[in-house]
């Protein structure tokens, strides 16, 4: 049974960062499969228990090296919702990575709670800082009210792999293009000319 990390006992930023460093450049070099929690404390220049203090198991560990490939983005309130929704949707056009994706869902048969906690901790709070530009695009009166927040969510961010799919990580015009493509389908009135 792996250690647990005693009530009170202090935890190393600099081990911390080793560690997810380690198992992100893992996973990309041997894959899910092959990374081992032995392999990584060994690189990373740790005890197994170090590891396993913050970490209940592999899936726990590749999904936190995971996250933190994702560069905090704060919610912002611009006052403009089609700002605001191009801003996130360049966010993630530059910080996702399909291969990794792919990895994912390749290992859900055999691995499950590692597609869970992708989602949990990288794929729901971005649909959650998206749904809230568009529920404040709804207050300001720039988004009309009654769209389907969930279905513009899947159309937004979904578009993303239908692009790399079909021509590989689309450039830095391509968030714009593609929030003005819907943004006559969810504009009011008023906002339609902004």
């Amino acid at each position: 049974m792996p250690e647990r990390r005693q009530p009170g006992a202090r935890m190393d930023p600099e081990a911390d960062r080793l560690i997810l460093e380690t198992a992100h450049r893992l996973l990309r070099e041997q894959g899910y499969d092959r990374l081992t929690i032995h392999a990584v404390a060994r690189e990373a220049g740790v005890a197994r228990t170090t590891v396993y203090r913050r970490y209940r198991d592999k899936a726990d560990l590749v999904s936190a090296a995971i996250q933190t490939l994702r560069r905090p983005v704060k919610h912002s309130a611009s006052g403009e919702a089609r700002t605001d929704l191009i801003a996130h949707l360049d966010s993630v056009r530059r910080n996702y990575g399909m291969s990794l994706a792919g990895t994912l869902l390749m290992e859900e048969p055999y691995n499950p709670r590692l597609l869970q906690l992708f989602r949990a901790r990288m794929v729901i709070p971005q649909r959650e800082m998206v749904a809230q530009t568009i529920q404040d695009g709804i207050e300001w009166g720039q988004i009309r009210a009654g769209i389907d927040i969930e279905r513009v969510l899947d159309l937004l961010l979904g578009a993303l792999f239908a692009a790399v799919f079909a021509g590989g990580r689309p450039g830095p015009d391509w968030p714009e293009a593609i929030v003005d493509s819907l943004w006559p389908a969810l504009a009011t009135g008023d906002a339609k000319s902004r």
